[in-house]
């Protein structure tokens, strides 16, 4: 394998990972509109069940993005790779090189209390059911609640750190933003047809 699709192995999978994880996260945040509002109470309990699983998945998928496990591909570890092999990036000086990773290395660390955050609810009430969690009073008062509006400029960092290592390799950028935008207007239109579909019946 090539040092280029050596990269592109690297960022491809990365790239989708935060994707489909940003999605996730639009749909729960997006969601917040139809179960708060009372017209919409005929599709609560549906409208419920999908943000709980979209929530999951976001915390699911931020962890494993911010993993700094030797074998998981993550942020983490694109970083240790530039900074291994730095000529990969045939573009850019090894000197510029090392002092970007320097500087996303700090970002990452400003986000560590985040992660440890996630990654306890992950461990204790998503991916496993822990007893203590379940059977503590101590422990679940312990479990603060996750900041999904701090999880989602989260994402907006690691997006801006992935595409200047997408910059340098030629790759298109990532532009999560405009999928925000665009899945505003189609909940725009969901919520139409619901309303519409109560006028119908009505």
């Amino acid at each position: 394998m090539n040092d280029m699709s050596m990269l592109q192995s690297l960022l491809d999978p990365l790239t989708d990972l935060l994707f489909n994880t940003w999605s996730s996260f639009l749909v729960a945040k997006n969601l917040d509109t139809i179960i708060d509002n009372n017209d919409f109470v005929k599709v609560r309990y549906f409208s419920s069940s999908v943000q709980v699983s979209c929530v999951e998945t976001t915390l699911l998928g931020f962890s494993k993005l911010m993993s700094n496990k030797k074998d998981e591909v993550s942020i983490d570890y694109l970083l240790n790779m530039s900074i291994k092999n730095p000529s990969v990036f045939k573009r850019v000086r090894k000197a510029d090189v090392l002092q970007t990773v320097k500087m996303h290395q700090t970002q990452l660390a400003e986000l560590e209390p985040l992660v440890k955050q996630v990654k306890k609810w992950r461990d204790r009430s998503i991916a496993h059911l822990d007893r203590k969690y379940v059977n503590d009073p101590a422990n679940i008062a312990e479990m603060k609640t996750v900041d999904m509006g701090v999880v989602g400029n989260s994402f907006i960092t690691v997006q801006d750190i992935v595409n200047v290592y997408r910059g340098w390799s030629g790759m298109g950028l990532l532009r999560l933003r405009d999928y925000a935008l665009e899945m505003i207007a189609e909940w725009e239109y969901l919520i139409g047809l619901l309303q519409q579909n109560d006028l119908n019946k009505g």
